[in-house]
């Protein structure tokens, strides 16, 4: 393992100190180095939430990483890129490991990539919000195949007051005790409505899903191209899919209605959106319509004012459709669900939002949620109510950015209260206070280095009382 570690940070640093390298393109780097500790239960949890899955819960973590990357060239139609970051990070299990690795190929107005890239998806704040319904950076980024219109692009014949973006991507899950093989599909679009106009309107719509590979419980699941089509469409399985997938459909779904409004004001910028989610057909149907993400954002376009960004997001996930199905269907014919004894009389869809029956470790890579940190992280809880044993949420969260001289902040602030899963509720209700303030120090230190400065604090019945400390140093070429 010494011997590996050592010689990726070698080829790393080779490649940064490459004259003849950096003459066929411009390479830039990133080194960081830190170490993290906690008292009380663990982490704090904006400590640990929306890193793209760098840290855990664990009281002590020290970690580097070292990252080379080079950059598109906005203004060529036809242009390249690609980027290599790996993790050293030591705490109760040592780890090692590739963070990123991807190429990138621009081809006029879309881009085709393959690799690992840290990445967020939804209309949420880029950078103060608590992270998009879906997919928040919460956990480690994938190893994906993608195609994507990247940028809003005029829509031919509309003057440039229609625009579009969009993507499709095939990913793997990592393999775990309970699943081997399992694929990512991912497809999604937006529209947006405005131009020049200083108002801009926008829908978007994601569409996730799990499917094929191996499962301790059900085996090895459909993985032909037909079953592929299927997916597509969110369609049921055949003869050869679990039940419950041959009732509901293949795989497991999940999706995200994305609506905003953003106003460029001379000395601001106004942005509010609003993320719903589904799992099944009764989300779909907007039965769980009052669950989501709301968020509006005011930043100033002085980079340099004391507080220069600010956010204020509420999420909701206690809907859920109802707690329970009253029937499901198979070949036309419906079957009456029974509950001790007798028929429930609550019809509902029971979402369960981020767990699945068949894919038991659910919207989660390497035991983080792959969306909203709220939607609790396995890593952060783990209790009776299913592998995410707390998806029913309120959270407020506030956030602030700015800068003072030298020094950049960022503070994140949130309440939530938890009430566990459909299965098991918590009683009582677990409020839970948490806090972050990041600091960056620049310009000060020897070398160009920047001082990192991190404190983080929770109050409550959901994590503890949790204090933490960060300290980093980081040197960039960019």
């Amino acid at each position: 393992m010494k011997s590996s570690r050592s010689f990726c940070f070698f080829l790393l640093i080779f490649f940064v100190n490459s004259s003849l390298y950096s003459q066929i393109r411009t390479l830039n780097y990133s080194l960081e180095t830190g170490a993290l500790g906690a008292f009380g239960h663990e982490m704090p949890f904006w400590m640990v939430s929306d890193q793209f899955g760098l840290f855990t819960p664990d009281k002590f973590n020290a970690y580097g990483r070292v990252g080379v990357f080079s950059h598109l060239n906005k203004g060529k139609k036809i242009d390249y890129d690609y980027g290599l970051q790996v993790v050293d990070r030591y705490g109760k299990n040592n780890q090692f490991y590739l963070q990123q690795a991807y190429a990138r190929l621009k081809l006029y107005f879309f881009n085709i990539q393959a690799g690992s890239i840290n990445e967020t998806f939804g209309n949420q704040d880029s950078s103060l919000s608590s992270g998009g319904l879906m997919w928040s950076g919460n956990a480690r980024p994938m190893p994906k195949v993608s195609v994507i219109v990247p940028d809003y692009t005029p829509i031919p014949f509309t003057k440039g007051y229609f625009e579009f973006k969009g993507g499709m991507s095939h990913g793997w899950f990592e393999n775990n005790q309970y699943q081997k093989n399992v694929w990512l599909h991912h497809k999604y679009y937006y529209l947006q409505f405005g131009g020049n106009l200083p108002i801009h309107i926008h829908y978007g719509f994601h569409h996730f899903a799990q499917w094929g590979g191996e499962t301790t419980g059900s085996g090895k699941l459909p993985h032909s191209f037909k079953d592929f089509i299927k997916i597509f469409f969110a369609k049921s399985g055949g003869s050869d899919a679990p039940l419950t997938e041959e009732i509901n459909r293949l795989g497991n779904h999940l999706g995200s209605r994305n609506f905003g409004l953003d106003v460029s004001l001379k000395n601001y910028s106004i942005s509010t959106y609003w993320q719903t989610i589904f799992e099944d057909g009764s989300g779909k149907a907007y039965r769980n319509i009052s669950d989501g993400l709301w968020g509006i954002a005011v930043h100033t376009k002085n980079k340099a004012a004391f507080i220069s960004g600010i956010v204020y997001e509420f999420v909701k996930t206690t809907d859920q459709s109802g707690t329970y199905n009253d029937y499901w269907e198979l070949n036309g014919q419906r079957y009456l669900y029974e509950v001790a004894g007798g028929v429930h009389k609550e019809a509902g869809g029971n979402d369960n939002y981020f767990n699945h029956g068949v894919y038991s470790t659910g919207w989660t890579r390497y035991d983080m949620t792959i969306g909203t940190p709220f939607i609790t992280s396995p890593a952060l809880y783990r209790g009776d109510g299913g592998y995410i044993s707390n998806n029913k949420v309120k959270a407020h969260y506030l956030a602030l950015e700015g800068s003072y001289r030298n020094w950049q902040y960022k503070l994140r602030y949130s309440y939530s209260l938890n009430y566990g899963t459909n299965a098991v509720l918590f009683d009582p209700i677990r409020e839970e206070h948490s806090l972050a303030v990041n600091t960056l120090l620049n310009n000060a230190l020897p070398w160009g280095l920047t001082l990192g400065l991190t404190a983080g604090m929770d109050k409550g019945r959901m994590y503890g009382d949790n204090l933490g400390l960060m300290v980093s140093l980081i040197k960039k070429s960019f």
